[in-house]
């Protein structure tokens, strides 16, 4: 059985682009799940307190190549674009995580 794979990004909106940014992330994952790309686990998306136009997002890719189907994928390659063209330069990081057991 395939092995989820937690994920963690965090995004730094261009000023003016916060609310739009956060309607895009909102639906971002929920079309992933569509897609047979996250897995049915727990995932949030969150507005930081701490810095203005500052979001987290966390969600448990389907498996090990999920990431990659999703970079082949037209459709999430469009939602990815829109988010990056939503944030500043270098405002998008990725990190994976492995939970303790």
């Amino acid at each position: 059985m395939p092995k989820p794979v937690l994920a963690l990004v965090m995004y730094q909106a261009r000023p003016g682009s916060e609310e739009e940014l956060a309607g895009v992330l909102r639906t971002h994952v929920a079309r992933l799940r569509e897609l047979g790309l996250v897995a049915d686990r727990p995932h949030f998306v969150a507005a930081r307190t701490d810095q203005n136009g500052a979001f987290v997002e966390s969600f448990w890719w389907a498996h090990e190549g999920a990431p990659a189907l999703a970079h082949d994928h037209s459709e999430v390659q469009e939602i990815w674009m829109r988010v990056e063209d939503l944030c500043v330069s270098g405002g998008v990081k990725h990190v994976q995580l492995s939970p303790l057991d």
